[in-house]
Protein backbone atom coordinates (compact mmCIF):
# COMPACT_ATOMS: atom_id res chain seq x y z
CA UNK A 1 0.00 0.00 0.00
CA UNK A 2 1.13 3.26 -0.80
CA UNK A 3 0.04 6.55 0.85
CA UNK A 4 -0.17 10.14 -0.77
CA UNK A 5 -1.62 13.39 0.88
CA UNK A 6 -4.21 15.55 -1.70
CA UNK A 7 -4.01 18.95 -1.89
CA UNK A 8 -6.84 18.97 1.23
CA UNK A 9 -4.38 17.69 3.51
CA UNK A 10 -6.08 13.83 3.53
CA UNK A 11 -4.52 10.63 2.74
CA UNK A 12 -4.97 8.82 -0.18
CA UNK A 13 -3.91 5.11 0.07
CA UNK A 14 -3.77 2.83 -3.13
CA UNK A 15 -2.67 -0.88 -2.80
CA UNK A 16 -1.04 -0.65 -6.41
CA UNK A 17 -0.16 1.57 -9.23
CA UNK A 18 -3.97 2.54 -10.24
CA UNK A 19 -5.63 0.97 -13.63
CA UNK A 20 -9.18 2.22 -13.38
CA UNK A 21 -9.15 6.25 -13.22
CA UNK A 22 -12.37 8.40 -12.80
CA UNK A 23 -11.79 12.02 -13.62
CA UNK A 24 -14.31 14.46 -11.90
CA UNK A 25 -12.41 17.21 -13.49
CA UNK A 26 -12.10 18.86 -17.20
CA UNK A 27 -8.79 19.66 -16.60
CA UNK A 28 -7.48 17.33 -14.60
CA UNK A 29 -8.82 14.83 -17.57
CA UNK A 30 -7.05 16.64 -20.52
CA UNK A 31 -3.58 16.42 -18.12
CA UNK A 32 -4.38 12.58 -17.44
CA UNK A 33 -4.76 12.39 -21.22
CA UNK A 34 -1.13 14.24 -21.43
CA UNK A 35 0.38 11.71 -19.36
CA UNK A 36 -0.46 8.99 -21.86
CA UNK A 37 -3.13 7.52 -19.37
CA UNK A 38 -5.63 6.55 -22.56
CA UNK A 39 -6.33 3.22 -21.37
CA UNK A 40 -6.13 3.53 -17.50
CA UNK A 41 -9.07 6.31 -17.30
CA UNK A 42 -12.80 4.56 -17.16
CA UNK A 43 -14.77 7.39 -16.64
CA UNK A 44 -15.27 10.93 -17.12
CA UNK A 45 -17.33 13.81 -16.93
CA UNK A 46 -19.79 15.37 -19.30
CA UNK A 47 -18.19 18.39 -19.49
CA UNK A 48 -14.51 16.67 -20.08
CA UNK A 49 -14.99 17.65 -23.89
CA UNK A 50 -11.70 17.35 -24.53
CA UNK A 51 -9.54 15.52 -26.14
CA UNK A 52 -12.26 15.04 -28.32
CA UNK A 53 -11.18 11.19 -28.83
CA UNK A 54 -12.13 10.91 -25.16
CA UNK A 55 -15.58 12.87 -24.67
CA UNK A 56 -16.59 10.69 -28.05
CA UNK A 57 -15.43 7.00 -27.00
CA UNK A 58 -15.24 7.03 -22.81
CA UNK A 59 -18.07 6.70 -20.11
CA UNK A 60 -19.16 9.82 -19.04
CA UNK A 61 -20.57 9.44 -15.13
CA UNK A 62 -22.61 12.86 -14.98
CA UNK A 63 -21.66 16.15 -13.99
CA UNK A 64 -18.88 17.53 -11.90
CA UNK A 65 -21.61 18.51 -9.03
CA UNK A 66 -23.75 15.54 -10.41
CA UNK A 67 -21.88 12.37 -10.48
CA UNK A 68 -23.80 9.20 -11.01
CA UNK A 69 -22.51 7.17 -8.07
CA UNK A 70 -23.97 4.03 -9.32
CA UNK A 71 -22.20 4.37 -12.50
CA UNK A 72 -18.85 5.38 -11.37
CA UNK A 73 -19.70 2.27 -8.87
CA UNK A 74 -20.21 -0.25 -11.88
CA UNK A 75 -16.84 0.81 -13.23
CA UNK A 76 -14.83 -0.38 -10.44
CA UNK A 77 -12.47 2.25 -10.25
CA UNK A 78 -9.59 2.23 -8.05
CA UNK A 79 -8.78 6.49 -7.84
CA UNK A 80 -10.62 9.16 -8.56
CA UNK A 81 -9.69 12.51 -8.73
CA UNK A 82 -11.43 15.55 -7.82
CA UNK A 83 -11.57 18.80 -6.95
CA UNK A 84 -12.39 20.88 -3.93
CA UNK A 85 -14.41 23.85 -6.09
CA UNK A 86 -15.91 21.60 -9.05
CA UNK A 87 -17.13 18.96 -6.71
CA UNK A 88 -19.70 18.84 -4.01
CA UNK A 89 -18.12 17.82 -0.57
CA UNK A 90 -20.90 15.19 0.16
CA UNK A 91 -20.21 13.48 -3.39
CA UNK A 92 -17.04 13.16 -2.43
CA UNK A 93 -17.72 11.41 0.88
CA UNK A 94 -20.06 9.04 -1.27
CA UNK A 95 -17.15 8.31 -3.55
CA UNK A 96 -14.80 7.44 -1.26
CA UNK A 97 -16.93 4.72 0.20
CA UNK A 98 -16.56 3.38 -3.53
CA UNK A 99 -12.37 3.56 -4.31
CA UNK A 100 -9.72 6.48 -3.27
CA UNK A 101 -10.28 10.12 -3.64
CA UNK A 102 -7.30 12.45 -4.26
CA UNK A 103 -9.10 16.05 -4.15
CA UNK A 104 -7.03 18.60 -5.55
CA UNK A 105 -7.31 22.66 -4.77
CA UNK A 106 -5.50 24.95 -6.43
CA UNK A 107 -5.14 28.71 -5.94
CA UNK A 108 -1.97 29.78 -7.47
CA UNK A 109 0.54 29.01 -9.86
CA UNK A 110 2.55 26.99 -7.23
CA UNK A 111 -0.65 24.96 -6.14
CA UNK A 112 -0.67 24.00 -9.77
CA UNK A 113 2.63 22.62 -10.11
CA UNK A 114 2.22 20.87 -6.89
CA UNK A 115 -1.08 19.15 -8.01
CA UNK A 116 0.74 18.29 -11.42
CA UNK A 117 3.64 16.69 -9.42
CA UNK A 118 1.12 15.20 -7.00
CA UNK A 119 -1.15 13.52 -9.86
CA UNK A 120 2.00 12.36 -11.74
CA UNK A 121 3.51 10.31 -9.04
CA UNK A 122 -0.04 9.37 -8.13
CA UNK A 123 -0.08 7.53 -10.85
CA UNK A 124 3.27 6.50 -11.96
CA UNK A 125 3.90 9.09 -14.41
CA UNK A 126 6.46 11.21 -12.32
CA UNK A 127 9.31 11.47 -15.17
CA UNK A 128 6.72 12.66 -17.88
CA UNK A 129 5.23 15.32 -15.38
CA UNK A 130 8.59 17.44 -15.78
CA UNK A 131 8.04 18.15 -19.13
CA UNK A 132 4.46 19.69 -18.48
CA UNK A 133 6.06 21.64 -15.75
CA UNK A 134 8.65 23.25 -18.06
CA UNK A 135 6.01 24.43 -20.58
CA UNK A 136 3.93 25.85 -17.73
CA UNK A 137 6.86 27.67 -16.31
CA UNK A 138 8.06 28.92 -20.08
CA UNK A 139 4.58 30.00 -20.81
CA UNK A 140 4.07 31.87 -17.68
CA UNK A 141 7.41 33.93 -17.45
CA UNK A 142 6.42 34.28 -21.79
CA UNK A 143 3.34 35.93 -21.09
CA UNK A 144 3.32 37.38 -17.61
Amino acid sequence: MKTFRDQMGREVSVTSLPQRIISLVPSITEYLFALGLGNRVVGITKFCIYPEEWFKNKPRIGGTKTPDVAKIKSLAPDLIIGNKEENRAEDIERLREIAPVWMSDVNSIEDMYAMLRSIAELVGKANECEFWIEKWEHYFAKNH
